[in-house]
């Protein structure tokens, strides 16, 4: 398995050209599988799920695989023009898939991750002292516990990196709920750098604001308490945004040609699961033993063997096996 950390278009044109000196090479025998290309999006769940599909593809189903690392806006891109194959979380939020769908270029498996939540939070122990702070139409009477000395004399709200689609959401909801001129946005570059900026301030007993998403360690770690909107319409979300976010309801997404030469994948992803407990318990490890995805989704792979060898029939499981054994 490959990991492409160049602009994707850089990637494919690698790709291709060593598909193609691979095709004249070999000749003969047994036909070579094309290669299974991942989107390698750049959050913790995204990546162990992308790295744990792409050993199983690789190893067990004998598909060269790739990763290619990008943002949201970038790999999106990638996986209608079939760039990219296999996109392992599709949200809610990134409505435009649909379109994508209904005109036959991309396939909706099913479910990537447990169903979950996206809001803007505090931390529980805020609420307590704050017993009049319910709903996001509260916050101009309680901003001043969110400014810092970054915000602008406006209360800090910690939205989501660049190329989220939740970024223009949340921008949107600013400005439709008329917290223009009370709430400061702030970029904080990374999922690491979100979950970091809330963990720190959790840790002193600081006020916070935020955007968080369920199922993340901290989501289920700390005490939080969800900021009350409207409930979710589809009006509402296409013409304002001012309600709640949908359910999140994430999937997994393939380009159509991929269900079309790889029927195989597809069975295997059909199935998929990725149970909240297990997803945190992962990246609850990376974090305890300083390790990144690729280490990751080799612990998934080892401590969850019951789970994944459901999804495939059992001489993939036993491929995927012995090649871990090889991992040492």
């Amino acid at each position: 398995m490959k990991r492409i950390r160049r602009p994707v278009l850089i990637a494919l044109a690698t790709i291709v050209a060593g598909v193609a000196l691979l095709v004249m090479a070999c000749g003969g025998g047994e036909e070579e599988k094309e290669p299974v290309i991942f989107s390698d999006l750049n959050w913790p769940s995204a990546e162990i799920q992308a790295r744990v599909a792409a050993y199983i593809v690789e190893h067990g189903y004998g598909y060269p695989t790739e990763l290619v690392a990008g943002d949201t806006v970038s790999l999106w891109a990638a996986l209608v023009n079939d760039d990219t194959h296999v996109t392992m979380e599709i949200w809610p939020a990134q409505q435009e898939w649909l379109l994508d769908v209904e005109e036959g270029t991309l396939v909706a498996l099913g479910t990537s991750l447990d169903t979950g939540w996206e809001a803007w939070v505090i931390p529980q122990y805020v609420k307590d002292a704050n017993p009049g702070l319910v709903s996001v139409t509260d916050i101009p009477e309680y901003a001043h516990l969110f400014v810092t000395a970054d915000s602008r004399g406006k209360a800090r709200l910690v939205t989501c990196i660049p190329g989220w689609a939740c970024e223009q959401v949340n921008a949107a909801k600013v400005e439709a709920y008329g917290l223009t001129d009370v709430v400061d946005l702030l970029n904080p570059g990374s999922g690491a750098g979100l979950f970091a900026d809330l963990e720190a301030a959790y840790a002193r007993g600081e006020p916070w604001l935020g955007y968080m998403w369920h199922p993340t360690p901290l989501s289920v770690s700390l005490d939080l308490y969800i900021l009350e909107e409207p409930p979710y319409t589809d009006e509402c979300w296409a013409a304002t945004k001012a309600c709640a976010y949908p359910e999140a309801k994430v999937l997994i997404m393939v380009n159509k040609s991929l269900s079309e030469r790889a029927p195989d994948v597809i069975a295997f992803l059909e199935k998929w699961e990725f149970k909240a407990a297990d997803q945190v318990a992962t990246e609850l490890w990376m974090e305890e033993n300083n390790e990144a995805s690729d280490a990751g989704a080799l612990w998934y792979l080892r401590t969850y063997r019951d789970t994944w060898a459901s999804f495939v029939p059992a001489d993939v499981a036993e491929k995927v096996d012995a090649a871990l054994e090889d991992e040492g």
